[in-house]
């Protein structure tokens, strides 16, 4: 994984953060959180919630969360972004991450976003626009009961 750029929240959602990014193959360089100014194209971005913690227990204290992870996939042709989404989507569609004192289900990817130019970048030099597409993957997981642990 070519992890270039990562701005990771605190906490176990870090943690989930973290062991998504860790999925991704090591070809396709990613951005984790924000982009710098001047990024290497191609490239995917992992972003999303901070997600939603619930709880079934009477005492209502947090025992799983859902996470709706987003990547994004950018390059300067509709081929880059395809070969960028070819390599990502199956490192991460009905993968499990692993997060220590979680069960995590397999994520399950949909496409949110079709390829659409970026008008809001323009590449120096070139005047060119950036093309980029969005997939989601949500990622359920429970904490493991401390009998089970």
């Amino acid at each position: 994984m070519s992890i270039a750029y990562a701005t990771v929240p605190d906490g176990h959602v870090g943690d989930f953060y973290g062991a998504v990014a860790g999925l991704f193959p090591g070809s396709v360089k990613v951005y984790v959180g924000s982009v710098p100014d001047k990024p290497t194209y191609p490239y995917a971005v992992l972003w999303g919630s901070l997600g939603d913690e619930t709880s079934e227990a009477l005492a209502d204290v947090p025992d799983e969360i859902r996470i709706p992870f987003r990547v994004t996939y950018v390059g300067l042709t509709l081929a880059q972004v395809a070969h960028v989404a070819s390599k990502v989507r199956p490192a991460l569609n009905r993968a499990a991450p692993y997060v220590s004192n979680w069960i995590t289900s397999r994520m399950r990817q949909s496409s949110i976003m079709d390829v659409q130019t970026d008008r809001d970048v323009t590449i120096t030099g070139s005047g060119a626009h950036p093309l980029y597409a969005v997939d989601e993957f949500l990622l359920v997981a429970s904490k493991l009961r401390k009998e089970a642990q």
